[in-house]
């Protein structure tokens, strides 16, 4: 420290002014660096995110994208479904050779068979374009597949033999009979009349039958099946309710019983009242009981009674006295002699009953009759089965209808 003594130690009194310098200097070290740390803290942070998010973003770019062929053979397969289902199960399939019924993916959204088709970029395929037809050919039946879709299209074609039954579903090699016929050759008119001509008319198909059991192995005739199948449901009879009645009744199998409680009114009549000669107030729900009895009862009858008293003199608390003779008076004197009567009367008794309404619980019992009953319905597709019904098991038949073959 400097002081007068050693005033000219000048390395010390340097010393000491630096120190005094920095302590009184507005920033603070340990404040500094604690500044320091902060920002590259929170450099670090930055770097981090930034480094994470990157990496997310970049796996999310590096997702397997989805198979556009998976889905297009997913929808093809779909219209195949909807085919079967709207020719086949709904019976819009070609009834005659030669003909062809054609729907597209619109009239099938509108017969709420499908909702949508979309490809694998969530765009829809095409709704006019896109169908489905069907070819009623002599021996099969030629289901064809037309998808029309941003990012492809294809057509695909299957075939089914007269019972509905795919043939190329799976892959199979399959060649339809009118491939393998050669066409004709069309007969040159030479306009002459000759009569085998004839031959080359083209016979109309005839309507199919009705259908039947019957099973004709004919070459001949154009064969239709179908298998059909009853059906059945338990319908529960009921019959009408007996009458209301308070004894209980037991349901069972057979009998179902209602039961309900009902607070009613109720009336009940009090006891009689004693006997009382004060005639009771009338009031509404009061019965009062009158009737007469002759009562005795007892009362005192007096009357005045005379006698004589011979008195040598006079009495003057008598009635009156009279001289008889020297010495003699006779004195009158009367008394009054009480007797008791018994006499009667008549007494009006009186009695009432009052009727008490109140209110209690009362269960009633109704009953009505259950039977089972087994409905059936008549022989029919599978498909058509109404509702409530359930196919009757080993129902199952065969039925077949036919018509003439067509001559191409």
């Amino acid at each position: 420290m400097y002081t007068e003594e050693n005033e000219f130690d000048y390395d010390d009194y340097l010393q000491e002014a630096d120190d005094d310098s920095f302590n009184k200097s507005p920033f603070n070290r340990t404040l500094l660096t604690k500044i320091v740390l902060i920002v590259l803290c929170l450099i670090l942070i930055i770097f981090l995110f930034f480094t994470i998010t990157n990496s997310f973003k970049k796996e999310k770019k590096e997702e397997t994208p989805v198979d556009s062929s998976l889905v297009f053979n997913n929808n093809i397969n779909l219209l195949k479904t909807l085919g079967e289902k709207y020719f086949f199960e709904m019976e819009n399939y070609p009834k005659e050779v030669g003909k062809n019924i054609k729907v597209n993916v619109r009239e099938l959204i509108n017969g709420k068979l499908v909702t949508e088709i979309i490809d694998s970029n969530k765009k829809a395929c095409g709704y006019n374009t896109s169908y489905i037809s069907m070819t009623r050919n002599k021996n099969d039946y030629m289901l064809e597949i037309y998808l029309n879709c941003p990012s492809n299209s294809e057509k695909r074609v299957y075939y089914y033999d007269l019972e509905f039954n795919c043939l190329t579903c799976n892959g199979e090699s399959y060649v339809s009979s009118d491939d393998e016929e050669e066409e004709e050759k069309p007969v040159e008119d030479n306009n002459n009349n000759n009569e085998n001509n004839s031959n080359n008319t083209t016979q109309v198909c005839s309507e199919f039958g009705n259908w039947t059991t019957e099973y004709k192995d004919d070459k001949s005739l154009d064969r239709q099946s179908r298998v059909v199948v009853k059906g059945f449901k338990i319908e529960t009879v009921y019959g009408n309710w007996s009458n209301e009645t308070t004894t209980p009744i037991q349901g069972n199998s057979n009998l179902q019983v209602a039961v309900e409680t009902r607070m009613e009114p109720t009336t009940t009549l009090s006891s009689w009242s004693k006997a009382s000669t004060t005639k009771p107030q009338a009031k509404e729900g009061r019965t009062i009981n009158s009737w007469t009895d002759s009562e005795p009862y007892y009362t005192e009858s007096c009357k005045n009674q005379t006698y004589t008293q011979n008195r040598t003199t006079w009495d003057n608390n008598a009635k009156k006295c009279t001289s008889t003779g020297i010495g003699k008076v006779t004195c009158t004197y009367t008394k009054k002699v009480c007797n008791t009567v018994k006499k009667y009367r008549d007494v009006t008794y009186y009695q009432y009953q009052d009727t008490i309404t109140t209110t209690k619980s009362v269960t009633y019992y109704r009953s009505r009759t259950i039977t089972q009953k087994t409905l059936y319905t008549d022989y029919i597709l599978e498909s058509n089965m109404p509702d409530g019904y359930t196919k009757v098991p080993g129902s199952e038949r065969t039925e077949y209808r036919y018509r003439n073959a067509c001559v191409k």
